[in-house]
């Protein structure tokens, strides 16, 4: 992909696509087209489109009316980091410094019903990582994802990445936090059209994109059902460092980061051990470590397309009921879950209400 600026024009025309398509089928049909006059006339041709040009017009309004921006896959302020993941949104929007992006990030994510020790541990990791240079980045929920984004009121910017559109704050209870963020040095962002309202299977779309845009992801207080293991093996597919911090074994809160850590996410007590993974080299004597968990990597990538495989075997043009589908699969929840978000993302499945899904012909 050509890395330019577009005019307005184009914009308009990528942003259309954008919202017309999943991402996979966006590039497919950019390809397939050659330039964005083409795509217009594909979409011009497209007889249940429900997004055009004006809405794109409108929502890049809408953006610049709050002063956020609405970034293409293509433009050089794009974040390379998040273009080299499998499915990589074609637009994100953001406001706040941008230039953010481009530094070294460190994801921070827990689960929602956290503890006191919990947060107080995730606001002083993000505390010591800051001051050791890294951007901190969460997801604006409540429990640990807050008090990550928290060290903002500490005077150092943090990149929040929302389910919903920009301008909508999910939880009404982070409003403070949200505006914090976007005044004071910081970023939020996301993927979702303006004026979004945040739904179930956003979340695991915005976890994705946290760990895309990370050099690794620290994993406090989560249960075995918690969203943030999700987002550990989205990180685990991209290439990302994995860690945990460890919890008692009879709390279920910590029964999930506890998980990764058996199944080998880094244990860490401090912030001293994210940055030596980090920022130094692995030395001669643990090369073979590193190929090792390179095969897993590409074992677990292999395990996930198979998933998608044997999800598609379960499901045709009639909506069945999500839960059902994963208990008739026999694949675990969390291989499960990322194998629909990749069908979505390649535009294969589509969701009806009730929680079911249905496959696309």
């Amino acid at each position: 992909m050509k890395i330019n600026k577009l005019n307005n024009e184009e914009l308009e025309i990528w942003l259309s696509l954008a919202r017309t398509v999943g991402p996979v089928k966006f590039f497919s049909i950019l390809r397939a087209c050659g330039s964005l006059y083409e795509v217009l006339k594909y979409l011009n041709k497209l007889t249940n489109k429900d997004y055009g040009i004006q809405n794109a017009r409108e929502e890049i309004k809408n953006a610049e009316k709050i002063g956020a921006k609405i970034t293409p896959a293509c433009d050089p302020d794009y974040p390379d980091i998040l273009r080299n993941i499998s499915g990589f949104p074609p637009v994100i929007t953001t406001l706040g410094d941008v230039s953010l992006l481009s530094r070294e990030i460190i994801a921070i994510i827990g689960g929602r019903n956290s503890s006191m020790n919990g947060r107080n541990f995730a606001n002083k990791l993000a505390l010591d990582l800051s001051q050791a240079g890294f951007i901190i980045i969460s997801g604006l929920a409540r429990g640990i994802d807050t008090a990550a984004n928290s060290v903002i009121y500490k005077n150092y910017p943090t990149i929040a990445v929302t389910a919903s559109g920009i301008d909508v704050v999910y939880p009404r209870e982070n409003f403070d936090l949200y505006k914090k963020i976007t005044e004071n040095g910081g970023l939020v962002m996301t993927e979702l059209p303006f004026a979004t309202k945040p739904k179930p299977q956003y979340f695991p779309q915005r976890n994705r994109i946290i760990s895309g845009l990370s050099l690794g992801v620290v994993v406090i207080e989560a249960s075995k059902r918690s969203g943030s293991l999700i987002t550990a093996d989205f990180a685990l597919n991209q290439g990302r460092e994995v860690f945990a911090v460890s919890g008692f074994p009879l709390d279920s809160r910590c029964s999930g980061s506890n998980y990764l850590i058996k199944n080998g996410a880094k244990l860490i007590e401090s912030a001293d051990d994210i940055i030596e993974s980090i920022r130094f080299s692995l030395p001669p004597q643990q090369k073979n470590l590193f190929n090792v968990e390179h095969y897993a990597v590409n074992q677990k990538q292999e395990k996930l397309q198979q998933a998608k495989y044997v999800i598609v075997d379960h499901i045709n043009s009639v909506p069945v009921d999500i839960d059902e589908l994963i208990l008739a699969s026999g694949l675990s929840a969390n291989i499960a879950l990322m194998a629909l978000l990749e069908l979505e993302l390649e535009n294969k499945i589509e969701r009806s209400p009730g929680n079911k899904i249905s496959l696309i012909f």
